[in-house]
Formats: C-alpha cells, structure tokens, sequence
C-alpha cells in the first residue's frame, strides 16, 4: 500500500536503491564525525566502512568514458571548482574560530590554510588542512581521471586490479607505521579499492534483483560477518589480520546496506530523492554544522573540554543536522546547481 501510494513521487531514469544508498552512506558520514564517547563501538565500526561505501557508489555510478578535453572540464566543473566553493564558504567559519581561540594573531596562522586548500589539505611547512571534509573532492576526481585514462587501454581491467591490491597494501601499511596522515592519499589508497569494485559492480550486473527473503537473509548473513571482523579486529594488532579484517568489514557492510537499500527499492520519497541529489552539499556543510552546534551544546551544558554523545544523541543528531541542510539543497537544487556538482535537468 505504502509503495503504491509513492509511486507518484517515482522518478523516471532514477535508480530508487541508489538514492537510499546514498542517503544512508552520507547520514553515516555525518554520524562518524559527530564526537562521541571514547571507545564508542558503533562509531569505531562505522568509520571502518563509511567512506569505503560512499566510494563504491560513486565507482557503480561513474560511466565508461574517454579521457579527453571534454570530460576533464566536466569533472573539474563538477569536483574541483565545488572543492574551492565549499572551502572558501568554510575560511570566514574557521577565521572566526580562530579570532576567539587566539589572543594574538599571526599573520602566517590565517595564511596557512589558504595555502593548504591549493595543496589538497596537505600539512606542510608553509600550510595547514583548511577544511579537510573537502578531501573526498580531490580523491575523487584523482579516481575519475585514473579511470577515464584507462578506459580504453586493452588491459584496463587489470590496470583497475594493480591499482586495487597496491593501494590496499599501501593503506595497511600506513595505518601501522603512519607514513602519511595527510586526508587525500591515505583516502585515495583507502577508497580507490572499493571505487573499483562499485565500477566493476555495475559494469558485470552483479547487483541483480532478488527476492524480498534473500535480501534478508544475506543482508543479516553480511552484518554478521562485519561485527565478527570488526569484534576480532579491535583484538588484534598484526598487519594480514588487519588487512582481512578491514577488507571483510568494508564489504560486508557495503552488503549490508545494499540489501537494506534493495529492501526499500519500492518505497520513494522525494525527501529520500533530494538528499541523495544534495550529498555533495551535506558532505561539503556538515563539518560546519557540526561544529557550530558543538559549541553551542558545550555552552549550554558548560562543558569546557571537548563535548560528546552516547551512541543514540549521536544517530539523532545526524539525522537531524542532515535535514537540517535539506532546505538549502532544495535552492541550491533549483537555483544554484553547481553547488551540487553537477546540473539538475
């Protein structure tokens, strides 16, 4: 009755699943970044695999296509100039911020992060991340380049593999010895994997429609198989185990929420529709609000260190800063399309 009822909010050419996807993946970005109570299980397990999702389903909605002058100026049109938008929209917040954490100004302090955005958030001596929540903007585009290059190459896909199993290796091996923390490489060796398996995905049809029961029942298999390896994870300390651990994780997780996802595939709700059209804007505006509101809790509270959450004030609260931003994605989406990323037809 219920889907019957939405139908008429349906979408044609829009892939219903995708967009709860979305949706999810971004309101856990949200949810992952919200402080919380230290050792927090649901945060720790959630951080595992966020990002992870978010990357597959960017890798199962990017086309095949050929690198050329045409497709580069779309994706720095579509990445790159909102990257600069969101970071310019961000300094005034952080300069504010600035102004009432320091008695004295240095001059070089507020030039830093200026220069830092020019170097992908980069920490260097000269610059400092401005707005690192930006970092996916870069990593994406570097993803979307690599793939429209090899597109055509006779052996692209095992091009896609190399990359695949390098850059796995290298992730583990940063997480231990730490080689770098600057956001945009350890997210392009962290994601790039599953932004390959999110290509390989749709361009094999792997995601196939199933009965309502083998959704759930592989969607509780996948869960399970993700809290024993996130269990088993926070037990250990050895690099294979860990390189297991993350990569069982990451994809049964992804498993789960697309059988969540095939499960609502029914149901639309133009609500669902918007905030999986506005990702880019809850992921490129939440780190403000965020903070904002962080600081008027710990006001409020009269909290002079750091505030956090319990685990369920957290998932409220992402819900709740996600649709607070559902307002500006609707005029953005009507007006200003380019802070979306791309044009709104």
């Amino acid at each position: 009755m219920l889907s019957t009822v939405m139908d008429k909010y349906y979408i044609p050419n829009r892939l219903n699943w995708i967009d709860w996807a979305k949706t999810i993946a971004i309101t856990l970005v949200v949810l992952g970044h919200i402080p919380q109570e230290r050792g927090s299980f649901l945060v720790s397990y959630i951080v595992q695999f966020h990002m992870p999702l978010f990357f597959f389903i960017s890798g199962y909605l990017t086309k095949k296509e050929s690198f050329c002058k045409k497709t580069l100026k779309k994706y720095i049109n579509s990445l790159i100039i909102p990257y600069f938008i969101y970071n310019a929209i961000f300094y005034p917040f952080w300069f504010v911020r600035y102004l009432y954490e320091n008695t004295n100004i240095v001059i070089l302090d507020c030039i830093r992060p200026i220069i830092g955005v020019f170097l992908a958030q980069n920490t260097t001596p000269y610059s400092t991340p401005l707005y690192g929540v930006t970092w996916f903007l870069i990593a994406l585009f570097t993803m979307k380049i690599i793939f429209a290059a090899c597109s055509n190459l006779k052996y692209r896909n095992y091009i896609f593999l190399f990359l695949s199993i390098i850059c796995s290796i290298a992730y583990i091996y940063n997480e231990f010895y730490r080689v770098t923390t600057d956001l945009v490489p350890v997210g392009i060796i962290k994601c790039l994997p599953f932004f390959v398996l999110g290509f390989v995905s749709k361009e094999t049809n792997v995601i196939t429609p199933l009965p309502k029961n083998n959704y759930l029942i592989i969607g509780l298999t996948c869960f399970a198989v993700s809290i024993f390896a996130f269990t088993f994870l926070r037990w250990n300390n050895n690099i294979p185990l860990y390189g297991l651990c993350f990569g069982a994780i990451s994809i049964s997780a992804i498993g789960v929420v697309i059988c969540i996802c095939k499960l609502l595939d029914s149901i639309h709700f133009p609500l669902i529709t918007n905030l999986s059209i506005g990702t880019m804007v809850i992921m490129g505006l939440h780190g403000i609000i965020i903070t904002t509101f962080n600081f008027l809790f710990s006001i409020l509270c009269n909290i002079e260190k750091g505030i956090t959450y319990s685990w369920y004030i957290a998932i409220l609260l992402a819900i709740f800063y996600v649709l607070i931003l559902y307002p500006l994605i609707i005029i953005f989406k009507n007006k200003y399309s380019f802070m979306l990323g791309k044009s709104i037809h």
